[in-house]
């Protein structure tokens, strides 16, 4: 079995990944706050994590993947009062947009995505054990944690409490014991969601949602927390402080983040105008060309948005189909050792795993016997979908009037006028082959051809 090797936040060190229970391995990732459409910055842990839970899927027996999603929060209620909707109106809304992006972008489902506020309850008994253990109390309506009390709150971050400048990332608030002090509970303004509680009627912060969520379905320990490096102060920080507080334990031993998205080198952002929607790029391309993008830059450094890596993608994928659709049988069992797991098994490395898949390519365009061309597609269409990319359904299918053997015969042929300097035979080739609906693309590796769109 191979080894996984992760980079822990935690420790900054890569490190040998040992699950709790190998029978079991757990994993939990910040979903969505479920307001607007995502943006293709939010697209990339939805992808590299679904990399890593089909990793984990092929090393290990069963594998529990929880992504949840928040459907409370003061933008969720904002932006239903801006569109005069109900917020369950809105939630349910973005959630379905959510799931279709999704599915476009070839993410499996989790094992369990769960709503926030269908664990309310979850998050009022973890509340009240923080109370009872002292890391929290009751003001004017608001539970709040007493961040002091935990000596080596910051552990994540590497911040120390005397680095943190009050006001600077928390509310300051006269009913706080110290600035530094997060929300827990807080009462409901008019018109917002509410639940009862032991504290009074109002609704439960950000962060203790997800120690909630991920000890209902995890356990109080489990092996890997991930998401992006934006979360990891405050929200890590503080889902870290949460569970210790209540169950005295550390939440996972493995924390996993993706570093952000630049466009032509820029950070996004509303002032800059430069925020990509996800739903508008998979309506401009297709959902694969924008998993493979996203899986071109390691995961930990930041990824730029270009046109040219648009372009780079679509090239990438048209020679991987290319070759593809020499097969004239795909097999199932293809006994060869997964280069493409070895790659991920090294702190996820995703380009060199795509950089297998061409390695298998290009061996399949210099191979001329037919059986072992066959034998070469299926373990290419097996490795790529570790990845989660060729899962196209019809790239089998063609419509050229011309049998792949003529193609292959008059592509040689072309070569040889080529090579003989005899150009005009060649470009007459050419079109022929373009008339019957094949394109030709020459590399270095030798021509490649594919069926032409109409």
């Amino acid at each position: 079995m191979n080894s996984l090797h992760l980079y822990n936040s935690l420790t900054n060190k890569l490190e040998k990944f040992e699950p709790i229970d190998p029978n079991n391995v757990r994993m939990y990732v910040c979903g969505p706050t479920v307001y607007s459409s995502p943006h293709i910055g939010n697209a990339r842990p939805l992808v590299v994590f679904d990399v890593l839970f089909r990793l984990l899927r092929e090393i290990y027996s069963n594998v529990t993947y929880v992504r949840n999603l928040t459907d409370v929060d003061d933008k969720i209620n904002k932006r239903a009062f801006e569109r005069k909707i109900s917020i369950k109106e809105l939630t349910d809304e973005v959630i379905a947009e959510f799931h279709k992006s999704t599915n476009q972008l070839n993410v499996l489902p989790p094992t369990h995505e769960p709503r926030a506020t269908f664990h309310i309850n979850e998050m009022l008994d973890i509340i009240s054990l923080l109370i009872k253990n002292e890391f929290a109390y009751v003001a004017e309506g608001h539970v709040l944690f007493r961040v002091k009390k935990l000596s080596n709150y910051g552990q994540l971050s590497k911040r120390t409490v005397e680095d943190m400048i009050p006001g600077s990332r928390v509310e300051v608030a006269p009913y706080k014991e110290d600035p530094l002090d997060f929300v827990l509970w807080k009462p409901s303004r008019e018109n917002e969601p509410s639940w009862d509680s032991p504290f009074g009627k109002g609704r439960p912060g950000w962060h203790i949602e997800c120690s909630a969520m991920s000890s209902k379905y995890l356990g109080k320990q489990f092996d890997i927390h991930a998401g992006g490096q934006d979360l990891i102060f405050p929200h890590h920080e503080n889902e870290i402080a949460q569970n210790f507080g209540a169950f005295g334990s550390l939440m996972a031993n493995y924390w996993v983040h993706n570093g952000l998205l630049s466009v032509d080198n820029q950070k996004m952002s509303k002032s800059l105008g430069n925020i990509i929607s996800l739903d508008e790029i998979l309506q401009k391309y297709d959902g694969e060309i924008i998993r493979y993008i996203l899986l071109s830059t390691h995961y930990q450094k930041t990824l730029n948005w270009t046109d040219q890596v648009i372009n780079q993608a679509k090239s990438a994928l048209n020679r991987l189909y290319g070759a593809l659709s020499s097969a004239t049988e795909i097999y199932d069992d293809v006994d060869l050792e997964s280069k493409v797991v070895v790659a991920l098994c090294n702190n996820l490395n995703t380009p060199l795993a795509l950089h297998q898949l061409m390695e298998i390519t290009n061996e399949i365009y210099k191979e001329d016997n037919q059986i072992k061309k066959n034998k070469l597609c299926s373990f290419l269409k097996k490795e790529a979908k570790i990845l989660g990319l060729l899962s196209r359904t019809n790239w089998f299918k063609r419509d050229a009037k011309l049998s792949e053997d003529e193609i292959i015969s008059l592509l040689r042929e072309r070569t040889k006028a080529k090579s003989e300097k005899n150009f005009q035979k060649a470009d007459e080739i050419r079109n022929y082959l373009l008339k019957n609906k094949i394109k030709i693309e020459d590399t270095k590796d030798g021509p490649i051809w594919k069926v032409a769109s109409d």
